[in-house]
């Protein structure tokens, strides 16, 4: 059986434009992990803000400091709580704890919540929310100690966990088609030689 090798070329070439693709809306998709938009920020000074969601959906905690100093996250714990009613929403720690640094500063995910529409109180309490592991290591950072009045929270726009889950097969796939259909276009002559075509 004959194979048009240019035909052959093309269909690889194909693959590239699509493993492109993937690689974009992956990225686009990733944006709301990393990059939601910002709700309201506390400055760590100030202990207690009330905010408003205007749409229900998921909600991220993160910490925003000076790069290489030793955050404060075993010295408080965080409350929200929905008003007027008072009911506590649930705080769960972040299972992938994302981070994102700048050239002076750096913020990573705490905490991320599901809420309703309406307004929120978050209020920074005594007491810790890591374990006795984490403080064990944080005492051991040779980090200078942090300044609270470059030290900020912020409530975020974010996306469910499965996103980050999804991120991964995907950026994978979109590298596989790039780098397989450049490959295969360029040893289209070669490979259907070799498979005796």
């Amino acid at each position: 059986m004959q194979i048009n090798i240019t035909l052959c070329r093309i269909l690889c070439f194909c693959l590239v434009p699509v493993g492109i693709y993937i690689l974009v809306k992956t990225i686009r998709m990733l944006k709301g992990v990393f990059s939601g938009e910002v709700i309201a920020e506390i400055p760590f000074t100030q202990k207690e803000i009330v905010f408003n969601l205007t749409r229900p959906g998921i909600y991220a905690i993160w910490q925003k400091g000076q790069l290489f100093r030793r955050t404060p996250v075993d010295k408080f714990k965080l409350e929200l709580i929905k008003v007027p009613s008072g009911e506590k929403v649930s705080l769960p720690k972040s299972f992938f704890s994302p981070y994102l640094n700048g050239m002076d500063t750096g913020r990573m995910e705490m905490n991320r919540f599901s809420a309703e529409s309406g307004s929120y109180r978050l209020s920074i309490v005594a007491g810790t929310s890591v374990s006795v592991f984490e403080k064990i290591v944080l005492s051991l950072l040779p980090a200078k100690p942090v300044d609270y009045s470059q030290y900020f929270l912020q409530i975020r726009e974010s996306r469910p966990v499965y996103y980050i889950l999804a991120a991964i097969p995907l950026f994978a796939l979109s590298a596989l088609l790039i780098i397989g259909g450049l490959v295969a276009g360029f040893m289209a002559p070669t490979i259907i030689t070799d498979l005796g075509f």
